[in-house]
């Protein structure tokens, strides 16, 4: 072999090694500076990686251009950040690192705050999406909530309620008054005088101290109503109604919390009942970057929780309860998911609105066992609706920014049952 073509080999060698590393490091944005790099190995998660170099999660993705916690790879090398821009020092209140089993609702109880002060302060769209490693400013100018179980609230003991002689809370109400309980059977017309029998509006509100668990709401009413706690869409039927139950299933953390209850009347007969009661001790834990497939929403942004109704068939057409659960990442095993369900033979059907911050193909995926639909904005992504165990299917689709309605149909045949859906921008 002549000195020339060793020569030549030699340089092609390192050529080709240049052009492996440089795809392997993903490039810094520019407003960060790369003190160090960390070549990923086997094993690691960002959230470790963060906590080996005191960075955090949202630093070390912004810093090398990640949307997706999950997606890095051994061999990938990171940008290590070392200007990143730190967090003033709060004029008041104080700075919070969200821990493994952290929720809003128990960061809140801690401090005396409300998951809503802590929403606002940080722009968290929604409660549901935190991970540990994310810090949080936590507003100060609030006090220790009082012992759990009662109620707050100076001027109205239980309930407030503000009716109105209108459909849609227009203006001033008619009338304001604290109602022990919302249980009211108005049936063709009122007793009071001052509101309408028929096409008015009543809005309850008020401030539960709970202790953790998963806490059971059940509304009955003719006509419409919707449910919020803490400011989030937990039941929407906000439409023509004739007495039909409505079962949600909320986790909520330790602390207070702000529920909201509004009801219209159209013509005829009218009533509105709501109840709660506690039926589990315990709530999800926040779920961990880095482990998959813990279901992320797409392109690092927020969305809302999933409402889900399960039905006693695997038709669809036999809604026995709606839910609200905040990822889908659910393994039920060989038991039922929940009571009153058969462990096999059973359907069920999530939705959610999820707001992508940049616009291009995405990747979605589905592991499960037995059969799944997924649906953006009306359009299937994904329809695998066979009998299948453990299986990860894939559909990918193109989509503009901002928020879009996501739609998941799964059904359970028999034996094993799990559902994971998740996504990422390509």
């Amino acid at each position: 072999m002549t000195t020339r073509r060793v020569i030549i080999i030699l340089v092609a060698l390192a050529l080709m090694l240049a052009s492996i590393g440089s795809v392997a490091v993903a490039a810094p944005q520019a407003s960060y500076t790369c003190v160090a790099y960390h070549t990923v190995k086997f094993g690691d998660t960002l959230n470790s990686i963060s906590r080996q170099y005191g960075v955090a999660v949202q630093t070390l993705m912004a810093a090398n251009n990640i949307y997706n916690a999950n997606l890095i790879y051994a061999g990938q090398a990171l940008c290590i950040p070392g200007s990143a821009p730190v967090p003033p020092k709060p004029p008041c209140g104080t700075y919070y690192t969200i821990q493994w089993g952290d929720t809003l609702s128990s960061i809140a109880g801690r401090y005396g705050t409300t998951v809503w002060a802590i929403m606002s302060a940080n722009n968290i769209l929604n409660p549901n999406y935190i991970y540990s490693g994310m810090i949080l400013y936590i507003p100060c100018g609030t006090t220790k909530p009082p012992t759990p179980g009662g109620s707050t609230g100076t001027s109205y003991a239980q309930w407030k309620g503000e009716y109105f002689n209108n459909q849609d809370f227009a203006g001033t109400p008619s009338l304001v008054r604290n109602d022990k309980n919302i249980a009211f059977n108005w049936g063709m017309g009122w007793t009071n005088s001052k509101i309408a029998a028929d096409r008015f509006s009543v809005r309850w509100t008020r401030t539960l101290n709970l202790t953790e668990g998963t806490y059971r709401f059940a509304a009955r009413f003719d006509d419409g109503a919707r449910l919020f706690i803490d400011n989030v869409l937990i039941l929407d039927q906000w439409q023509a109604a004739s007495g039909q139950t409505y079962v949600v299933d909320v986790p909520l953390g330790a602390g207070n919390h702000i529920v909201r209850f509004d009801y219209y009347e159209d013509t005829g007969t009218a009533f509105a009942y709501l109840s709660y009661q506690k039926v589990s001790t315990s709530t999800p834990v926040t779920p961990m970057p880095g482990q998959p497939p813990t279901p992320v929403p797409g392109g690092n942004t927020g969305g809302s929780a999933w409402t889900c109704t399960y039905y006693g068939n695997q038709e669809l057409d036999d809604p026995r309860v709606n839910v609200i659960i905040p990822v889908l990442n659910l393994n039920w095993g060989a038991d039922s998911p929940h009571p009153g369900i058969n462990k096999d033979l059973w359907s069920m059907r999530c939705t959610s609105t999820q707001y992508l911050a940049t616009g291009g193909l995405y990747e979605f995926r589905a592991q499960v066992d037995d059969g799944v639909r997924v649906f953006v904005d009306g359009n299937a992504v994904i329809s695998a609706w066979t009998n299948h165990a453990g299986t990860t299917e894939v559909g990918t689709v193109n989509l503009a920014a901002g928020p879009h309605t996501v739609t998941v149909e799964y059904f359970e045949f028999g034996h094993d049952a799990m559902l994971a859906v998740w996504w990422n921008k390509k």
